[in-house]
């Protein structure tokens, strides 16, 4: 590191950050002076004795008109990212020689563009020129960005990479050649304390941006191994996806589906940081719900019933659509003959729309049907004497007789078709239904009847995390609630342990019904040290050699195995452990457990803890919580997949004692919970398994 450029650079940092604080504070000032304007006209009409109540509610809605044109949620997002910026404005640049306007040249990129006087200062990182520093270890001649234009080749001269903070410029990396671009990751990444997901906008590898760049109109899969940094990819995706198609894939209008209420809230904890704010989390069970619960269904789901699990699988999907197949069929047929009668004849001609519904249709039918209705009588209203009367009067008599007749047909299929439908796979019309046979009525309904309610209720993008743990027909369920299978799935087929999940990614043809998949793969692990990665590999090595996590030589300690006698005495050994901990308490503490007892054992300790009791948080699969860097968790070991920790305990269990996949599958998740220590942090226990002792 050059001390002189380093000068140059910190005065380059001082300039921008000058700009980002002036834009900040006009900002700040244009939506303090908008407030006390309003406040202070609101007050002195409502103060005022010539006012009245026309007067109060007219300048209500000049206020909503002001605040739509001006923007104020944008503007008030605009500030979120420049109070980031201020912290750490850019973490990056490139020089680029053959470019043909200034910007080009020189660029520095962050997390969030910025642009003073119309000249850009600092470049987003989702834009098309920003990908060069991601694609490109090192400079070198003919490197290629896209641009609307077409492909652009240009000369990658420099390629720098700063390390700042709090707006200081600590120090720059010029990334050649020579470096190993692993050791800059793991600098970058060794701080972080676990328990919170961090954005890994500067640490993107080439891997990940194939990814986040993938046209979203493809599906796309991603069998990613523990660690890889999956489900930070998704949302990556996802910013890069509103970023660049913001006029037809909105967060609004996006959804990110995981297995439990626990993983859900896990991952929303990072859109904020990429400027995301409204964006849709839910479980497959919430989108049931709510969607029986909207259109009015005589059933409801109970999830504490015991689970038919046959219904999950493909087969059982297949005997839906066989099912819904046959209903399609006999309500052509209907249609046909609706119109086949002589009077009725001129108006058919209608087309079965595949891509509707039976009922929906009908429904298109009845409604086109009912406006030529509406047309003829109007007509015959405006001209009673005409020579066209008898014509309208006709016109108007025959479309009465056939929208009576297709909503009969319509009620019937509602109710009496649909029902025989629901009977012939095995489900019940009314009442409780157990999760898998709830799946099954609302795919059903979604597939014969349709969305009656709601008619913008499709998502234009969807992600869904540990993927490999939904099944066909959740998956099949999910298909109907997102447009044109806009779908980024990841997942790891090492994790799923279930018996319920996908077999393969490829089943996933057979569940959407096309072959346009594109997948990917990521299997470097960037979370865990080399002795944690040789662990878990250790633990699957036994039974399979597919997938297995590559290890980027992060240096850390041995796990650490401790034996007890009896029951007693781990959970003594195990609450001295964890007060030590809580006297320097500088990450999160993952606490697993195998069973209830020692999931009891376990909270009583957790109760006991010298901590705030907002850092003592016990994980619950039904409930949505705030996650810290900073504190401990307990949770059973179903709930724990997809988590971080920066130290783990995990009582109960030897890994290496495994007498099947699916067991050795459980111990290879708790193993690579951990997130590693800082090498700062090297007092610390890096990792411990607690097991009782065989007699």
């Amino acid at each position: 590191m050059n001390e002189e450029t380093l000068k140059q650079e910190r005065q380059k940092l001082d300039q921008v950050l000058s700009l980002v604080k002036e834009s900040k504070k006009d900002l700040e000032e244009g939506l303090n002076s908008l407030g006390k304007e309003t406040v202070g006209k609101l007050e002195d009409l409502r103060g005022s004795s010539e006012s009245n109540a026309l007067d109060f509610f007219m300048f209500l809605e000049q206020i909503n008109e002001k605040y739509e044109s001006f923007n104020l949620k944008d503007r008030y997002a605009r500030l979120e990212e420049m109070e980031s910026s201020v912290k750490e404005p850019y973490f990056a640049r490139i020089d680029l020689e053959g470019a043909k306007s200034p910007e080009e040249k020189k660029v520095y990129i962050g997390k969030f563009g910025f642009t003073h006087d119309r000249n850009p200062i600092i470049t987003d990182w989702r834009t098309k020129i920003a990908s060069i520093y991601y694609r490109y270890r090192f400079p070198q001649k003919n490197v290629v960005y896209t641009t609307p234009e077409g492909e652009k080749t240009r000369d990658l001269v420099l390629k720098r990479t700063f390390e700042i903070e709090n707006g200081h410029l600590n120090k720059y990396y010029n990334n050649d050649i020579q470096l190993d671009e692993s050791e800059i990751i793991a600098d970058k990444i060794e701080t972080r304390t676990g328990g919170v997901l961090e954005d890994i906008v500067e640490t993107i590898q080439a891997g990940q941006l194939d990814i986040i760049e993938e046209d979203p109109r493809t599906p796309c899969v991603v069998q990613g191994c523990v660690g890889s940094g999956k489900s930070t990819v998704a949302i990556h995706k996802l910013s890069h996806i509103f970023f660049n198609f913001p006029k037809y894939i909105t967060p609004q209008r996006s959804i990110l589906v995981a297995k439990s209420q626990i993983l859900v809230s896990y991952l929303s904890t990072l859109f904020p940081k990429l400027g995301i704010f409204d964006i849709n989390y839910k479980t497959i069970g919430d989108l049931i719900y709510n969607l029986m619960f909207r259109e009015e269904m005589r059933v409801l789901p109970d999830f504490e019933l015991p689970l038919d699990e046959t219904k999950l699988k493909i087969e059982y999907l297949e005997e839906l659509r066989a099912s819904v197949g046959d209903l399609v069929e006999k309500t052509k047929k209907s249609l046909q003959k609706a119109f086949e009668k002589e009077e009725f004849e001129s108006f058919g001609g209608y087309k079965y729309d595949e891509e509707q519904t039976p009922y929906e249709n009908i429904s298109s039918i009845i409604e086109d049907l009912t406006e030529e209705l509406t047309t003829s009588k109007e007509r015959l209203k405006e001209n009673p004497k005409s020579q066209r009367a008898w014509l309208y009067k006709l016109n108007a008599d025959t479309l009465g007789k056939i929208i009576t007749q297709l909503t009969k047909l319509r009620t019937e299929l509602k109710t009496k078709d649909f029902d025989l439908a629901v009977k012939t796979v095995g489900l019940s019309t009314k009442g409780n239904l157990d999760y898998a046979s709830a799946l099954a009525f609302v795919y059903l309904h979604t597939q014969i009847i349709g969305f009656n309610k709601d008619k913008t209720h499709k998502y234009q993008y969807c992600v869904v995390d540990e993927g490999q743990d939904l099944s066909p027909l959740e998956y099949a369920v999910l298909d109907a609630f997102v447009l044109h299978k806009r779908f980024c799935i990841l997942g790891d087929l090492n994790q799923g342990y279930t018996g319920t999940g996908i077999s393969s990614w490829e089943e996933l043809e057979k569940v959407f019904k096309t072959s346009d998949i594109k997948h990917f793969s990521l299997d470097t692990n960037y979370r865990s040290t080399d002795p944690i990665i040789k662990l878990a590999n250790q633990i699957l090595n036994p039974f399979t050699d597919k997938y297995l996590p590559k290890s980027i030589n992060r240096k850390g300690e041995e796990p650490v195995y401790k034996t007890f006698s009896n029951a007693n005495e781990m959970i003594e050994n195990v609450s001295l452990d964890l007060q030590e901990d809580a006297k320097s308490f500088n990450k999160s503490i993952g606490i697993i457990t195998y069973n209830q007892e020692d999931f009891s054992s376990m909270k009583k300790i957790l109760a006991n803890l010298d901590l705030d009791p907002d850092r003592k948080v016990i994980l619950d699969a039904d409930k949505k919580i705030e996650y810290k860097p900073r504190a401990v968790y307990l949770t059973k070991f179903e709930n724990c997949k997809g988590l971080e920790f920066g130290k783990v305990y995990v009582v109960g269990k030897n890994p290496l004692e495994n007498n099947t996949y699916d067991e050795a599958k459980k111990s290879f998740i708790s193993c690579l919970l951990y997130t590693s220590p800082s090498p700062r942090d090297r007092t610390r226990i890096s990792y411990a398994v607690f097991c009782l002792k065989k007699k």
